[in-house]
């Protein structure tokens, strides 16, 4: 019989993704033995379409909902751009009104020629790292599931073979240590930029879950961890050029 962790982690993407334009790797560590985290991938026309979300609260009640937005993000998602989709999950979630329940949502949309299509619903901004350095996506707009009048934008930003995106929820940013001091943006983006730079995406996830874990020795963990990686390869057209 399953137990509550195992079947919602069935629930989630089993293993790393590869394409030939594209590898993805993410991992969740709830806080108790259910968490509100999740991450789900999905086919656009042909693109890569992946979604973090972050449930506000802890355990059964939040994990209940989770599961609820992963189905609706797979039914709104495929077909939609991602203001679209996001826009469609925001009006979903409000028609069920549950008082002082809502997500951040980081939904993003990876073409093969390396254009990704992003919005951002009141989500940790990820860090898009390259060999120009790092950018935060921030474009979006509100927490999904409080507001019903909410509008969203979505923004283009053109990867480079190699570029990483790591997409995070607060719980690694806010993992705390045994002195009171939080994970923090900084070190995210220092712990990502010494990790060697031939790590695949799952191996990342794991550099930077290590890191959060080695901070916090001896500190309960006080909220779900969810990490995704998306590095892109190279596209066709790049292929093409090369």
């Amino acid at each position: 019989m399953f137990t509550a962790y195992e079947f919602q982690q069935a629930l989630l993407p089993a293993a790393p993704l590869a394409s030939p334009y594209f590898a993805a790797a993410a991992e969740m560590v709830p806080c108790l033995s259910i968490g509100g985290d999740f991450y789900d991938y999905v086919d656009v026309d042909g693109s890569f379409g992946f979604v973090l979300g972050d449930v506000s609260g802890k355990g059964a009640t939040a994990g209940l909902l989770g599961a609820r937005v992963q189905e609706i993000f797979a039914h709104r998602a495929p077909g939609h751009d991602p203001r679209s989709a996001i826009t469609a999950i925001n009006q979903t979630l409000v028609r069920k009104q549950l008082s002082a329940r809502f997500v951040t949502l980081f939904y993003g949309v990876l073409s093969p020629t390396g254009e990704l299509t992003y919005c951002n619903a009141g989500h940790n901004p990820p860090f898009l790292i390259g060999a120009t350095g790092a950018q935060r996506l921030a474009t979006g707009g509100l927490i999904v599931g409080l507001f019903p009048d909410a509008e969203y934008d979505q923004a283009v930003v053109p990867l480079r073979a190699g570029d990483i995106l790591v997409t995070f929820s607060d719980g690694v940013s806010e993992a705390m240590s045994v002195d009171g001091q939080e994970f923090g943006d900084d070190r995210i983006l220092a712990c990502l930029q010494e990790a060697p730079r031939d790590l695949s995406p799952d191996e990342l996830v794991k550099w930077l879950m290590a890191a959060v874990r080695e901070f916090t020795v001896g500190e309960p963990q006080n909220d779900d961890i969810t990490v995704l990686v998306v590095r892109f390869l190279g596209g066709t057209a790049a292929k093409t050029a090369g």
